[in-house]
């Protein structure tokens, strides 16, 4: 396989799959970043922000990864790509999720002690 037919391909995949992921999380991401954000246009920021790092993130990863590693088979490579995007989509879903459950707090049980 041509070696910028695979460089496109894995970036292809890259792509697709964070549009994926931001397809399903965007309606409840910014459903919450407008409860703990103070303004609109800071949580049209934050969600803004955080797409362009789901989306950059496991492309970056795809890159390095592809630099250093160099399979006989095509196929082999477009796994190692499919694993590096989904390695860097749980990087950046963790990261995220981790920063955001500091301001999200569980709803308090009736007739629990304070």
């Amino acid at each position: 396989m041509n070696a910028y037919f695979l460089l496109f391909a894995e970036s292809l995949i890259s792509v697709v799959v964070s549009l994926a992921v931001l397809y399903v999380l965007s309606g409840p991401l910014v459903n919450v970043l407008v409860r703990i954000c103070p303004d609109e246009q800071a949580a049209v920021f934050w969600l803004c922000y955080t797409r362009v790092m789901l989306t950059i993130a496991p492309l970056l990863l795809v890159l390095a990864v592809d630099m250093f590693t160099h399979f006989s088979d095509p196929l082999d490579s477009l796994r190692l790509a499919l694993m590096a995007v989904l390695g860097g989509l749980l990087i950046g879903l963790l990261s995220i999720g981790k920063r955001l459950g500091q301001f999200v707090t569980a709803p308090r049980q009736p007739g629990s002690a304070s």
